[in-house]
């Protein structure tokens, strides 16, 4: 493809059908920079070439035409001299560098409306470059929020997951501790508070056991008589 259609078809382009439908845009934009910087820098190159085409033709031109009118003097002064001879050479001469001219201005009239043209489509592919350069910005910072959000959202339910988690350790912990309370209840009823380990309780026993004796002896004792 010449650089001419690359031109018209960025120039001729609509970002929005380009990225319309893409499954990655900012990706083809992207791309779409990278080509348009590349053929504005090519365009740039051709444009600058035809420029000093037309510079090297306007010297040309001012050259001849400094020529013809030499050799246009040179002729009257042969005339006035009567030298008819060496006048006609020199309206020749004038004559050849006229012809050159003429054709040296058609060539810097189309030049000119070449560059004219060049410099043209260099704006507007300039300005398409912003545009597209504009876009990619816009669309990199909504990629940018999407990103963010969709790491907000997953932060999110991983805190979610952790809080049950944590719910679950605070059931175990809670049910550990009391398996501990049960086990401490437990050794304190089988060290001395629990059943036959009071010193007291059995001095108690001891007494009434020695009541029941006496009153047995006494019993005995009424019957007897």
């Amino acid at each position: 493809m010449s650089i001419f259609s690359r031109i018209s078809d960025i120039i001729s382009a609509n970002l929005n059908d380009m990225v319309e439908g893409m499954e990655d845009p900012e990706k083809m934009l992207k791309q779409a920079v990278r080509e348009m910087e590349s053929t504005i820098a090519q365009a740039k190159e051709s444009t600058a070439k035809a420029m000093a085409g037309q510079k090297l033709l306007t010297r040309e031109l001012d050259k001849n035409r400094g020529q013809a009118s030499l050799w246009a003097d040179r002729a009257k002064t042969a005339i006035a001299d009567s030298n008819d001879d060496l006048a006609r050479k020199a309206i020749a001469r004038k004559q050849e560098h006229e012809k050159l001219i003429v054709a040296l201005e058609e060539e810097i009239a189309e030049t000119d409306q070449a560059v004219q043209r060049l410099r043209h489509q260099l704006n507007a592919m300039e300005a398409k470059l912003a545009e597209a350069k504009r876009r990619l910005t816009t669309l990199s910072a909504r990629n940018r929020v999407a990103d963010l959000r969709t790491k907000v959202t997953e932060v999110a339910e991983g805190t979610s997951s952790k809080g049950s988690a944590f719910a679950k350790f605070d059931r175990m912990r809670e049910k550990v501790e009391m398996a501990e309370a049960q086990a401490d209840a437990m050794r304190e009823l089988g060290s001395g508070t629990g059943v036959g380990a009071d010193p007291a309780l059995e001095t108690e026993h001891q007494a009434t056991d020695a009541e029941v004796d006496a009153e047995l002896a006494e019993l005995k004792k009424k019957v007897k008589c």
